[in-house]
């Protein structure tokens, strides 16, 4: 491998014209081609780059050889791609959802380790850094226990997306984040999912997820006017808000005293309440995707081992 990584991705549509830019972007990386089976979009997006386009992806990676790939190509198609790379020994970075079911989803695992690549799956949220920080309070104890969540990802229709649905596109991210920041997996799943405006496929969905000492709510959709993308989390010591797109926190710190009451056979604390301490947190501003991207450069480079099993327990849960 030379000191210069060779690169390339598969598929620029919208996810896939950002790894192409951010790989631009990035300073020991070699950007050596682009595919697409949309040739007219594909010319012009390895013209604005000034890289090599190919319409076949097999021909791609057999005549530039690259030691990575960015997979972004619909759902449907991450399975047979994604094996294909893998089968040429190649480094893969797969655009989630790992697959459309969860057997492909294991096979990719277990192909990967087969073939001794590196794969990561691209569940971008890990790399906000404001997701980064939040999970470091928790860990530091500055909420306590942590008691519940409550993720909102709403917004438009996305006319890029053809065939997933709202599970699997969106909620996914937060169905990830819930079981990152806990440390855990859920005991129990409730799933409620509604077409509102796309007849063959669910537009909004709500899940409530009970895990050992915590539950999520997750609710996300395509028929909001706003794009909205924030979590709350209460925990016995503070309560936090945290928005995935600003990257910012507001903490309340718990102030209260404990007071035992008696009365007849009957005793119990009472907690008395005053102001909370309220910060207001500022983490440095990072592009989640080009964090996600340089990670992945580096497990590479120095031959580091990814878990890609998150991916698949993510993946089980939507489509619960």
């Amino acid at each position: 491998m030379s000191n210069k990584l060779k690169c390339a991705v598969i598929g620029v549509g919208v996810m896939g014209k950002s790894h192409v830019r951010t790989y631009a972007q990035i300073p020991h990386i070699e950007l050596v081609a682009i595919s697409d089976i949309n040739a007219a979009e594909g010319k012009k997006v390895a013209e604005q780059f000034q890289t090599k386009f190919y319409q076949d992806y097999r021909e791609l990676l057999e005549k530039e050889k690259p030691d990575i790939v960015s997979v972004c190509v619909p759902t449907s198609f991450h399975y047979p791609v994604a094996k294909y790379c893998m089968s040429k020994k190649i480094n893969i970075l797969l655009e989630k959802p790992i697959a459309g079911s969860v057997e492909e989803a294991r096979k990719l695992v277990d192909f990967a380790k087969k073939n001794k690549v590196k794969f990561l799956v691209g569940h971008i949220e890990r790399f906000n850094p404001a997701v980064k920080h939040v999970k470091m309070m928790i860990k530091r104890g500055d909420l306590g226990q942590i008691t519940s969540l409550i993720f909102r990802r709403v917004g438009g229709f996305p006319p890029q997306i053809k065939d997933a649905n709202i599970a699997v596109d969106l909620a996914i991210h937060d169905i990830d984040i819930a079981n990152y920041l806990l440390e855990d997996l859920p005991k129990s799943i409730t799933v409620y999912k509604k077409k509102n405006h796309i007849k063959r496929r669910e537009d909004s969905v709500d899940l409530f997820l009970t895990y050992k000492n915590a539950s999520a709510f997750i609710e996300a959709n395509w028929i909001t006017p706003v794009k909205i993308r924030k979590i709350n989390i209460t925990g016995t010591d503070g309560y936090l808000e945290m928005d995935y797109i600003t990257q910012k926190i507001e903490f309340y710190r718990s102030n209260y005293e404990k007071f035992n009451e008696s009365s007849g056979t009957f005793s119990d604390f009472i907690l008395v309440f005053s102001e909370p301490d309220r910060l207001d947190i500022s983490v440095a501003k990072k592009e989640p995707l080009k964090e996600e991207l340089l990670y992945f450069i580096d497990c590479v480079r120095k031959n580091v081992k990814i878990d890609t099993s998150f991916a698949v327990e993510a993946l089980k849960i939507a489509l619960h």
